[in-house]
């Protein structure tokens, strides 16, 4: 691959790269993930693909999908949730998940990017405070529902839930891993 990044999501090329980066990622992460997993987030990958969510793949190792989502509040705001997102096992701890998201970020130009999960994967950048609720019912607690604002500030004083179509819509998607089988 002579580009850096890709984004030619719509190929069979992409989909098929981005549903083995997503398999292979969380197969060998092992822990509360297992084959399952791996199998349902890289059907996901691809089914938000197809769905039309913004897919990117960094160096062939490192993928991630971005999905609008939308402040229900405010509506007029460019927003995104950001997943999946894996790297290759080799590759990781190498800042290349850092490097996929700050170009995502300069071509999608967000106002604000969502993320759930764990305060070590993502309590660095993702670190804007905010009052802004889970897109379907979930367990997860709101601490885990990580913001990052482009613009400062847009935040504040916005207490919203929010709203999501399309596979990332899915209960199952915003399950603990262990409560997802």
């Amino acid at each position: 691959m002579e580009t850096n990044f890709r984004t030619d999501a719509k190929t069979k090329e992409h989909k098929e790269l981005a549903f083995n980066i997503e398999y292979t990622s969380f197969k060998e992460a092992g822990g509360i993930y297992d084959e399952r997993h791996a199998k349902l987030y890289a059907d996901l990958a691809v089914d938000m693909i197809d769905d039309g969510s913004y897919s990117i793949i960094y160096k062939g190792v490192a993928h991630a999908c971005y999905t609008p989502i939308t402040i229900d509040s405010n509506p007029e705001l460019n927003c995104y949730v950001l997943a999946p997102l894996a790297v290759l096992p080799d590759f990781q701890r190498q800042g290349l998940a850092t490097e996929l998201m700050d170009i995502a970020e300069k071509e999608l130009q967000p106002d604000v990017v969502f993320i759930g999960g764990e305060i070590h994967h993502y309590g660095r950048r993702y670190n804007t405070p905010h009052k802004i609720g889970l897109p379907v019912k979930s367990e997860m607690p709101l601490e885990n529902w990580f913001a990052k604002e482009f613009k400062e500030g847009i935040l504040n004083g916005i207490v919203s839930n929010t709203t999501i179509t399309g596979p990332y819509s899915n209960p199952k998607q915003w399950a603990h891993p262990s409560e997802q089988f």
